[in-house]
Order: C-alpha cells, then sequence, then structure tokens
C-alpha cells in the first residue's frame, strides 16, 4: 500500500464500480454531466464487462483507497496477424484510465499504468496502443510511447 492506497486486479464483482468510473470518465472527456443515453450506455457496459471479464477480453485494475475503488485502468488484447514488428500478433489496447480529481497527483496513475504494461508484456504483446487525453500524454509519453498518424476511423452515420 502506498500513501493510504493500493493497487489491484478487479474481478466482476467489482462491476458497479468499474462502470461508475467509466462514466465519469467519459463525462469528464466530453465535459457534460450527464451522458447522452447514459442509462442504456450503463446497461450495455454490464453486459459487455459481465461476458468479456471471465472470456479474457477485457481485464482491469482499480486503486483501492479508504475501503472505495477511487482511480481504474484496463486493457484489452486484440489478435491479429503476425506483421513486421509484431511477429507475436498480439496487441493490447489501454483504456479507461481514470482517477476521482481529488486523488490524482498521488502516482496511482502511474502505479495503474504500470501494472497494465507488466501484464501486456507477460501475455506477449509486440505493440500496445492507447488513446491519449492531454493530461495523460506526458505519463505515457515518459515510458515511451509517441503518436502514430498511420489510422484513420470511420463510424456510420446516426440513424434519423
Amino acid at each position: 500500500m502506498q500513501a493510504g492506497w493500493n493497487i489491484r486486479k478487479a474481478s466482476v464483482e467489482d462491476m458497479d464500480e468499474l462502470i461508475r468510473l467509466r462514466v465519469a470518465l467519459l463525462r469528464t472527456t466530453r465535459e457534460v454531466e450527464t451522458l447522452e443515453d447514459e442509462e442504456a450506455l450503463v446497461g450495455k457496459t454490464r453486459r459487455y464487462l459481465e461476458r468479456a471479464m471471465p472470456a479474457g477480453r477485457f481485464h482491469a485494475w482499480v486503486a483501492e483507497a479508504g475501503g472505495r475503488l477511487v482511480a481504474s485502468s484496463g486493457v484489452m488484447p486484440f489478435e491479429r496477424p503476425p506483421v513486421p514488428g509484431n511477429m507475436a500478433g498480439l496487441e493490447m489496447h489501454i483504456l479507461n484510465m481514470y482517477t476521482e480529481p481529488e486523488w490524482r497527483g498521488r502516482g496511482i496513475a502511474r502505479a495503474l499504468f504500470t501494472e497494465l504494461m507488466r501484464f501486456s508484456r507477460e501475455q506477449g504483446a509486440g505493440r500496445i496502443w492507447l488513446h491519449a487525453s492531454d493530461e495523460g500524454r506526458p505519463l505515457y509519453e515518459s515510458v515511451g510511447f509517441k503518436p502514430n498518424p498511420m489510422a484513420l476511423e470511420w463510424t456510420p452515420p446516426e440513424e434519423t
């Protein structure tokens, strides 16, 4: 335990808190008090985690302080055919890095990130990627992450 908090791997028993922290992250990144379709998002996230966590398609770590969760993070394995530079074919997508505002600046995010990186390396990942907020970017760059402008993204138009 460090300065009143500890890091541990999350389980399905932490689902309500993982969802609460994910919703807080999404509200923060979108700068809103309530997300559009928030109730549906919570339900769909719950169903996803109920399937993905036991199957090993989503792994999460949390920081616990004072008997409650104050931060979370996650990683999703993604397997593809081997390519030059990633002969293992295994990639890890880091997501849901969030620390409650009053717990920031205490090393929690770095400790969570260290666990994600350790796990990813143990699994044999040949590539680890993430989307960084402006606030999180210095942490990721400090361990060697670099921008990658190689991707394009498409989202289907919303139905009216």
